[in-house]
């Protein structure tokens, strides 16, 4: 079968699911607002809930159509992206499987399943389905996009990278630059990464929420290296396509942190969590609260974390990563350092050749004083040599307290170069801890 023609929507739909993990965001069903310091308006009349309502007219008109009913799943993933409710992963999920029921090999059908399970963080499924989708057409770019998704979240890097790049070579575009993006990152290559992301600007000149994506992606890889000028400029891009998108907004907002201006921090972060209450935004939030001295108000963003927590599960998202790193940082949290462990476990156990994973589990097991298990698995998540200063602050710490001083020094050192202002809640103690170290070798 060759290449089948799709909605348009699933070209945006299918670009978020480039290192879909990293960039995952699920919410309650909150109203958008009109623009970046705008009053909250209901979000009833924009393109895609017109998209959704002639979809949902025509599936009605035509059930047993499987290609009305695929569109419909992708413009509620659409939708998902844009305003973070998971109940529409739960719409577009029963209608994928009824698109799959009526025609068991449709390959849009098969991968509208595999991104809902990438969404939900369900890699295994999602691999599954975006093998089924190969199958039924073994030259599409884009099943070999959703297979590469998947396996990069489970770990098997080098498989990943083999069907990223059979997505380039059949198709060199938008679509496939985010993914070999991603995959740079990972692999340690900084500048390699933003090279690809500018492509991916440059290969279709994508619109509106589809634009404001790449841009703010573009903008996380400056803003990791410390690059705040070029990072706050792509934010700005950003939310030019797409006004009061909000991973620009909580961009800026990290932008501010970094610079120490934690009353525009706490302003562009409330605006976000208005929007979006994103368990990663709402614990931001607090985290810069914190670093300001307003306790008690950082102690009532992170307390809102469990509820959120409860509302991605209901609707089969699986949270594991993002709450083991949530309660690690902030052990007082309902579960406490005890949950954060279990959590690891088993996202370790789901995805054991994931660099996340065994950093997760590494620094929940650091916060719990078991230094020598923490650094098998602190060994596993730097092995790609990503460039990454929280994740290479961790592999310090761990090497501290599992008493390997030169290594500590190395990775401290590391993290502090890529981005001396990585964290409000760690990079004073990284500063801090290096210099102790150097001055010990010195002494």
């Amino acid at each position: 079968m060759g290449n089948v023609s799709r909605p348009a929507t699933l070209t945006a739909v299918l670009l978020m699911l480039a290192g879909a993990a990293a960039f995952f965001s699920a919410t309650s069903p909150f109203g958008e607002r009109d623009d970046r310091g705008g009053s909250r308006v209901a979000a009833v009349d924009s393109p895609t809930d017109r998209a959704v309502t002639r979809l949902q007219q025509r599936a009605a008109a035509a059930p047993g159509d499987p290609a009305a009913l695929t569109e419909l799943g992708f413009a509620y993933l659409q939708k998902a992206r844009e305003n973070g409710d998971p109940a529409f992963y739960t719409k577009a999920d029963g209608v994928f499987r009824d698109a799959l029921a009526v025609d068991p090999e449709d390959p849009s059908g098969l991968l509208g399943a595999s991104a809902v399970a990438l969404a939900r963080h369900d890699f295994e499924q999602a691999l599954a389905w975006a093998g089924r989708a190969l199958d039924s057409d073994a030259g599409d770019p884009d099943a070999y996009g959703a297979l590469g998704d998947a396996l990069i979240e489970l770990g098997r890097y080098d498989e990943a990278l083999d069907a990223f790049q059979r997505m380039l070579d059949a198709r060199p575009d938008l679509n496939a630059y985010v993914r070999v993006a991603y995959a740079r990152e990972l692999h340690g290559d900084a500048e390699g990464a933003v090279e690809a992301m500018l492509l991916a600007v440059e290969a279709s000149r994508p619109q509106g929420e589809t634009a404001a994506w790449v841009r703010s992606q573009l903008g996380n890889l400056y803003l990791n290296t410390n690059k705040l000028e070029e990072a706050a400029s792509q934010y700005e891009a950003s939310l030019d396509a797409f006004p009061g998108y909000v991973h620009a907004l909580a961009g800026l907002a990290r932008v501010a942190a970094t610079r120490e201006d934690y009353d525009e921090a706490i302003e562009l972060y409330s605006d976000v969590v208005a929007r979006q209450p994103i368990v990663e935004y709402v614990a931001a939030l607090g985290d810069v609260y914190r670093a300001s001295g307003r306790d008690d108000e950082a102690q009532r963003q992170y307390d809102l974390v469990a509820a959120i927590d409860s509302l991605y599960r209901a609707n089969g998202i699986d949270t594991g990563l993002e709450m083991a790193l949530f309660l690690s940082d902030h052990p007082s949290a309902e579960g406490g350092i005890d949950e954060a462990i279990a959590r690891a476990r088993a996202v370790y156990q789901a995805r054991p050749g994931s660099i996340r994973a065994a950093d997760a589990l590494s620094w929940a097991l650091y916060k719990a004083g078991s230094y020598d298990e923490a650094l098998v698995y602190s060994k596993e998540a730097v092995r790609l040599g990503t460039q990454d200063a929280m994740l290479l602050f961790h592999a310090g710490m761990i090497s501290y307290r599992a008493g390997d001083q030169e290594a500590a020094r190395d990775f401290l050192a590391r993290a502090l170069e890529i981005n001396p202002s990585f964290s409000v809640l760690y990079a004073e103690e990284a500063a801090t801890m290096l210099h102790g170290l150097r001055s010990a070798l010195r002494g």
